[in-house]
């Protein structure tokens, strides 16, 4: 390729401006072979300058196809499908999606069922980017069907193949939320990379290794974590080591690969092998961003992420500490220049180092970082509120909790009441997760009520969350439910009691005798020691303090009198 970008010069004096002169097609046909080398072994040129190269070759086969040269129309398909992979590299996609569709359009270009298949290809992903996957599946599946019947020539072994079609068809397919249907074709994929020959194989290397690393990945999602551990296992061996060398990229997919496989590595319980390979992804990404400054660093923040999970189920709590906070500095970094890309995983960033914040005591930096979480995922919403509303709700939750320790009450009130509104929402057609949510929320907005010293309100969140559990335990499965249960009825308990308490010294009765009767029929619809405690306690303070107002008040209330026994033992 070098001997032809040195004739270059040559060959543009002699085709003349636009390539009007008949030396056009043959500066065509270099500057394609420029533009997209076909040695697996050589290091291509910067994406900025092949693409110069492309766009020349398809304003000269242009001016070819009016001038009527022969062989003019097949140049230019050819030179237009060649810029559409270019431009998909380039993440320029409507221009890709154009020139794919404009290479299969143009008239008598008797283009070859190989190029007819990647032009078709190159369809598949640039729709696929655009957000449109059932016209990208169509496309694959097409693209698929013509490389299985084309009869490769020489001259197109570097459009495409079945197996970079057949990757493209699983990628689409898991884009669009197909995971078992995406693993299955990447499985058959494999499969035939696995059982060319060597040097076709290591023509496809790049290829191999993203196939590999998105087949672990798919196997995750769907919970196949063994197998996943042995697909990624078997990619160190079957990815040669040349392929980073000469290839950059496949540095960057080797590191995806290992972040799936830690994943699926601590899912099957060994974590000690899942933290060293997250701790080796981790220093494969460090050390690209160190080779090359203009690596993004999105990738790096996922291995950082697996890691500090696996630090956390391991107890080491230091270390998971300090990757947290270098989570938090380079999402800071990146949502600079890229808010609505980055600002959703610095959320997740600050809520984990609040985390830690929380475990080791430090109450007040655990609430500032979940504030700044908070109001990062408020600003998510507004963008895309059915993907981040759920967060938005868990994290005020958390936030609410956090502020208690502190003794910021009223914020804990508000930060519960909002969490708990939201998820009341989502509630609405959210199912049976969103419900179960929905008394998580009323058990914190009652907690924050009662250090507020709000005992009623306290009181009525708890009671609502002992109905909603209820209901929740007849229609399905209780075990889920029975701890959420004793928790909102020990509460409740807890927040009646002090109700009937604040009552008496306010010297109301009657109030206070309907919190005692509230707590009475409480211990008729649980067993739980501490509550029927509780109820003798409260009783017994209330007859000491007041014992006449409490009897006449009960029996206004009631019809009958004070009891004299209210500890339930069967």
């Amino acid at each position: 390729m070098g001997a032809v970008r040195m004739l270059l010069p040559l060959l543009r004096a002699a085709a003349g401006r636009d390539g009007r002169r008949p030396g056009g097609g043959l500066l065509a046909v270099a500057l394609l072979r420029c533009s997209s080398p076909r040695w697996t072994l050589v290091r291509p040129k910067p994406l900025e300058r092949r693409l110069v190269w492309s766009e020349e070759a398809v304003s000269v086969g242009r001016a070819a196809v009016v001038r009527a040269r022969p062989g003019a129309p097949g140049l230019l398909a050819r030179s237009l499908v060649l810029q559409a992979q270019l431009l998909i590299q380039a993440s320029r996609y409507e221009e890709a999606l154009a020139a794919a569709e404009g290479s299969i359009s143009i008239p008598d270009s008797h283009a070859s069922s190989s190029q007819d298949a990647f032009s078709h290809l190159m369809r598949t992903l640039a729709l696929a980017w655009l957000g449109r996957p059932d016209e990208a599946l169509v496309a694959a599946r097409h693209s698929v069907a013509v490389y299985r019947s084309a009869v490769p020539r020489r001259a197109d072994r570097h459009l495409g193949s079945t197996a970079a079609a057949l990757r493209a068809q699983a990628w689409v397919l898991g884009r669009a939320g197909r995971t078992a249907e995406s693993v299955t074709v990447y499985f058959e994929c494999a499969e035939l990379l696995r059982s060319l020959p060597l040097w076709q194989q290591a023509r496809l290397v790049l290829l191999e290794s993203r196939v590999l690393a998105e087949l672990t990945g798919g196997l995750r999602v769907l919970g196949r974590f063994g197998e996943g551990v042995e697909v990624g296992d078997g990619a160190g061996e079957r990815i040669a080591p040349f392929a980073a060398r000469f290839h950059p990229e496949a540095r960057l997919l080797r590191a995806g690969l290992l972040i799936e496989l830690a994943w699926c590595l601590g899912a099957t319980g060994d974590l000690p092998r899942a933290r060293a390979t997250a701790e080796e992804a981790v220093a494969r990404c460090r050390a690209l961003h160190g080779s090359d400054p203009a690596v993004d660093e999105s990738l790096l923040v996922l291995a950082l992420e697996c890691l500090a999970h696996h630090l956390d189920r391991l107890d080491a709590h230091a270390e998971e500490r300090a990757v947290c906070e270098e989570l938090v500095v380079i999402g800071e970094r990146l949502a600079v220049t890229a808010p609505d890309a980055h600002e959703p995983g610095l959320a997740v960033a600050l809520d984990s180092l609040a985390h830690c914040h929380a475990r080791e005591g430090e109450g007040h930096a655990a609430a500032a970082a979940t504030e700044r979480c908070v109001e990062l995922y408020r600003r998510a919403v507004r963008r895309d509120p059915l993907l981040y509303e759920t967060e938005l709700a868990r994290t005020l939750a958390n936030l609410s909790i956090r502020l208690r320790v502190t003794d910021a009450f009223d914020g804990a009130v508000a930060a519960a009441g909002e969490a708990l509104s939201i998820t009341r929402r989502l509630a609405e057609s959210g199912g049976e997760v969103q419900r179960s949510a929905v008394t998580d929320r009323l058990r914190i907005l009652g907690r924050a009520r009662y250090r507020a010293e709000d005992d009623e309100g306290a009181a009525a969140c708890f009671e609502e969350a002992e109905t909603l559990l209820r209901e929740l335990m007849a229609a399905g499965n209780p075990g889920p439910h029975e701890a959420g249960l004793a928790a909102a009825q020990s509460w409740l308990a807890k927040a009646l009691r002090a109700a009937a308490d604040g009552h008496l010294d306010a010297g109301r009765a009657d109030a206070a005798v309907e919190a005692l009767r509230r707590m009475k029929e409480l211990t008729g619809r649980t067993t739980l020691t501490d509550v029927h405690a509780a109820c003798v306690s409260a009783f017994a303070r209330a007859r000491d303090r007041d014992p006449e107002g409490v009897r006449q008040a009960w029996w206004r209330a009631t019809g009958e009198p004070w009891p004299s026994f209210v500890y339930r033992t069967g």
